[in-house]
């Protein structure tokens, strides 16, 4: 049986890709504007190159066939870290959300995915994502779920990460036959994620920020933020949520104390703790700042691997049924 397809938007470097890919899924459309992204997403994939087009232009395009749409939209319009605008973001981010419907209504995919920080559901007290809701049943015809998931009891990594998954099926029976995925034991800590020799340039030490933390009582098993103004430790022994802006100096940045010193996470520790394998290929001529501002924005893939596998058994389970039912239609009377 061929293998059941899917188009990758928003794609970043390919996060989303390689769980659905790992979970017997092909990828015959990427897309995201990020140029950079282009850079390291075409470095890891063979085929089905990503496409730069603004996500507009994409609507009207002609695509190949497909069976599910793939989107993690972007989320600074929803984010508690952005200014809480929604679909009225002044940069027009939280209006790309109308993009995915209309591909999904032009194309009539069979399944979609969409994923978004977990404040989509609460944000504006709910409407906007009621109005997303509302768009995706009644104005589409879908048949949705959804949940709110932590990477690190879903995925086995080490990251304190929640984001929300929206199924949507075109027939509700697959619907009915999905199941999410239950949750993992976290067997796996942030420091069995390290790397053995980190380059000088990732050590505070002799930099303008050392002089605010060389006196705070880092401990080795645990991971800091740098919160702007003050150091805070994560109390649950995991990795705080990996952000887009971890190599510019601003919130949220990771930072651990070593047998070496006061350090920030390498952006291959950060790849490590999103589920991407030491194969995927980080470019070496992307600024560090790209590269943590790419992983940042992905997803963690283990997470998704689980909901791709659950919506494979679905939809093959159905593909068979069809073609099963066809044959049986068309074999011959007898007398």
């Amino acid at each position: 049986m061929a293998k059941l397809k899917t188009i990758d938007l928003f794609a970043g470097i390919g996060g989303v890709r390689q769980g659905f890919e790992k979970s017997d899924f092909e990828t015959v459309y990427a897309n995201d504007f990020d140029k950079n992204c282009k850079v390291t997403y075409d470095l890891n994939f063979d085929t089905a190159k990503l496409d730069n087009d603004d996500v507009w232009k994409v609507v009207d395009k002609e695509l190949p066939e497909f069976d599910i749409l793939l989107g993690g939209f972007p989320c600074q319009a929803f984010s508690i870290a952005g200014y809480r605008r929604g679909f009225d973001d002044a940069k027009g981010r939280g209006n790309l959300f109308f993009a995915v419907a209309d591909i999904i209504k032009k194309h009539q995919p069979r399944a979609f995915l969409l994923e978004n920080v977990k404040n989509l559901h609460s944000h504006d007290g709910g409407r906007t994502f009621s109005k997303i809701k509302s768009m995706l049943e009644k104005d589409l015809g879908y048949f949705i779920d959804y949940r709110i998931f932590n990477s690190m009891e879903y995925g086995n990594v080490p990251q304190n990460r929640e984001r929300i998954y929206i199924i949507g099926f075109k027939n509700m029976d697959d619907l009915y036959k999905f199941s999410w995925p239950k949750k993992v034991k976290l067997t796996k800590k942030f420091t069995d994620l390290l790397e053995e020799n980190v380059d000088k340039k990732y050590y505070y030490e002799g930099k303008p920020l050392y002089e605010r933390l060389k006196d705070y009582p880092f401990k080795t098993n645990t991971v800091y933020q740098w919160r702007r103004q003050y150091v805070r430790e994560n109390k649950k022994g995991v990795c705080p949520t990996l952000t887009a802006n971890m190599g510019m100096g601003g919130h949220n940045v990771p930072i651990i104390k070593d047998k070496n010193g006061i350090r920030k996470l390498t952006p291959r520790e950060c790849a490590r703790l999103q589920g991407f394998p030491d194969t995927y290929e980080l470019p070496k001529e992307l600024a560090d700042s790209a590269l943590y501002k790419q992983i940042g924005n992905s997803v963690t893939i283990p997470v998704i691997k689980l909901v791709a596998r659950q919506m494979h058994k679905v939809l093959s389970e159905a593909k068979l049924d069809t073609q099963s039912k066809t044959k049986t239609s068309r074999l011959p009377l007898i007398a």
